[in-house]
């Protein structure tokens, strides 16, 4: 990998995800596991990791990927890589939509970019699913831990969203619950 393919790769995310880092994280797959620039179990690792430090997950994966790769100036451009798409978007958008914010062409096209959003997110937290917990190849369980981690941590998603208890709490619940388990 060159400098020029990891702006190129996250470039090229950040320009097509909508939804957040959570809906980047289908593409980051298929273009850094899959060709082999990263191996799948550092790539669900590095998920993990940029999930729990502070800041959106998408910058957090670009920082750590292009750290791994290159140092500090490859999280430098990777990160860089990622955000250009957006922020010449949004530059544009600020001085172009101003007379078209009105239009019903423009609301029902933001009306129809949240449901597939969620739809991109959801599918996401299903190859997350099939690739941490089941083997997809054989349709099995790997491992017990990882079934007693998959329940744990849905077992604290579920709480922490009924009971709305505070998210660094959960975060260091998670944390305890990867302790015991490794």
């Amino acid at each position: 990998m060159t400098y020029c393919l990891l702006f190129y790769i996250f470039f090229k995310v950040g320009l097509f995800t909508i939804g957040g880092g959570l809906a980047s994280v289908g593409l980051l797959n298929e273009y850094l596991v899959a060709p082999g620039y990263i191996a799948s179990d550092t790539f669900y690792n590095m998920f993990a990791i940029s999930q729990s430090t502070p800041g959106p997950i998408g910058v957090n994966m670009a920082t750590y990927v292009g750290f791994e790769q290159f140092g500090l100036l490859g999280a430098i451009v990777a990160t860089f890589g990622l955000v250009l798409p957006s922020f010449i978007i949004i530059t544009t958008i600020v001085y172009t939509l101003k007379s078209f914010n009105k239009s019903k062409y423009v609301v029902a096209a933001f009306f129809g970019f949240r449901p597939a959003a969620i739809g991109i997110i959801l599918s996401v937290g299903y190859m997350l699913i099939m690739n941490s917990v089941l083997d997809i190849d054989r349709g099995i369980a790997i491992d017990i831990n990882l079934q007693i981690k998959g329940v744990l941590f849905f077992s604290v998603l579920f709480a922490s969203i009924r009971y709305k208890i505070h998210p660094l709490i959960c975060v260091l619940v998670g944390g305890v619950i990867g302790g015991i388990f490794l």
